[in-house]
């Protein structure tokens, strides 16, 4: 009997979606079975900073696993809403290259773009940092699929001088070529949890229950294996700061964190993370870093609830430099790659 993966139509997602799929089938020796499903984002037009609600491209992959029509679900993580989704539970494969990149025409980078060029992405985080970065460009409200945001810069029929698109999503569709500069993260900071997976399950699935073995134990233990432990700390830090700023996934917020090896042979790991609130229009933005040492010694359990702490701290210390003067951090509309 094979497993149904969920998956948005979209190439992207198919793409990404396969990945999860070709894994689950070595993990398993079960044939899986992509089920598409359309969500709300896929169907509503119109500007992503306007269509309201996190989750619309979340939702009806949720709905799907609950009511049994999917399995599993694959999401990009940085779609997914920071409250917990009740009788379901995800991990996150290795992650992607979390960075943003500029596709300009003629191989220009942010530095070189002309005086008053165009630049176009859906997400008010990279354009308030674009624009901080660089005041005297136009960005532009754009949306539609990875193909058709390229065309309006590097198509035959191009209007603008660049857009902005996430590093995974194009290196996952094999598009790298089109990247003319690869964002620097001190210069546009990633949407948290930007280049990673969320394969989704129903909790009752892959948790014993009261002593009892998992409903579905093979798939169980491939989801265990699934989840790569320094990207599940890191984006646990990141999505930390946007659930304590109580931000949606397109308010100006970036986040982005890495786990690194201790300085001392044995002492546990390092996990870094930086975080940045910016003002819509660019004209301010700010920043907090901070580190926490994870000794090498405690129960995952302990582990995740320091990554969450750190991503708490990093928040409160941009809420009391008044972060929230500078964005609008009720904004609750994810981006897309």
């Amino acid at each position: 009997m094979p497993i149904r993966l969920g998956t948005r139509a979209s190439a992207l997602a198919t793409t990404q979606s396969g990945l999860v799929a070709r894994r689950l089938e070595e993990l398993t020796g079960r044939p899986v079975e992509l089920v598409h499903i359309k969500t709300e984002g896929d169907v509503r037009t119109g500007s992503l900073a306007t269509l309201g609600g996190t989750g619309v491209f979340v939702t009806a992959l949720r709905e799907a696993l609950l009511d049994g029509r999917c399995d599993v679900a694959v999401h990009s993580l940085k779609d997914l809403p920071t409250a917990p989704a009740p009788g379901l539970t995800f991990v996150t494969p290795e992650r992607e290259d979390p960075r943003d990149a500029l596709c300009a025409r003629d191989g220009l980078t942010l530095a070189t773009l002309p005086h008053g060029g165009q630049v176009g992405t859906g997400s008010p985080r990279r354009a308030a940092q674009i624009r901080a970065a660089r005041p005297d460009l136009d960005v532009v409200d754009i949306r539609g699929n990875v193909g058709t945001r390229l065309n309006r810069a590097l198509g035959p029929d191009a209007d603008l001088d660049a857009v902005v698109l996430a590093y995974a999503g194009l290196a996952r569709l094999g598009r790298t070529e089109v990247i003319s500069e690869t964002l620097a993260v001190d210069v546009v900071s990633p949407a948290p949890g930007q280049g990673a997976l969320a394969v989704e399950v129903r909790t009752a699935d892959i948790v014993s229950d009261g002593g009892s073995a998992a409903r579905v134990p093979e798939l169980a233990e491939a989801i265990h294996l699934l989840d790569h432990r320094p990207t599940r700390l890191a984006v646990l830090a990141e999505r930390s700061v946007l659930a304590r700023l109580e931000a949606g996934c397109a308010a100006p917020v970036g986040a982005f964190a890495t786990l690194r090896p201790g300085a001392v042979k044995g002492a546990g790991a390092v996990l870094s993370l930086r975080a940045v609130v910016a003002a819509v229009d660019g004209s301010e933005q700010m920043s907090r870093s901070a580190e926490a040492l994870l000794s090498p010694d405690v129960a995952p359990e302990v582990l995740d609830a320091a990554a969450r702490a750190l991503g708490a701290s990093v928040a409160e210390h941009l809420l009391a430099d008044g972060a929230e003067r500078l964005a609008p951090l009720s904004a609750t509309v994810p981006e897309k790659a």
